[in-house]
């Protein structure tokens, strides 16, 4: 009886390059992998003068809005809380002035 080797080594190179392979696909997802992390990692600072000029912006634009009126304000209050506007008849008003402009 004679032994050959010779498909043992047909194998064993076959068995070498899947392995290859499979490290070589693994490397790539890994590569591909860091890649998306380094992408969406963001280095984010705030500098501690940033609230103080939000809060000075903030101010000034209210100190530029216009004076409050309260007698232009307080009957649209009471018409919000009567129902008014939820009525047919505001609504006719409302289309009425929509078609005149």
């Amino acid at each position: 009886m004679q032994i050959s080797n010779t498909g043992v080594q047909s194998n064993a190179a076959e068995w070498l390059r899947k392995a290859a392979a499979e490290e070589s696909i693994r490397e790539k997802k890994e590569k591909a992998t860091k890649k998306d992390k380094a992408a969406t990692a963001y280095d984010v600072s705030i500098s501690p003068n940033a609230g103080n000029s939000s809060e000075a912006l903030v101010k000034a634009r209210a100190n530029a809005l216009p004076e409050v009126r309260e007698e232009r304000i307080a009957p649209v209050k009471e018409r919000l809380q009567n129902g008014y506007y939820n009525t047919p008849e505001f609504s006719k008003e409302l289309a009425e002035r929509l078609t005149e402009g």
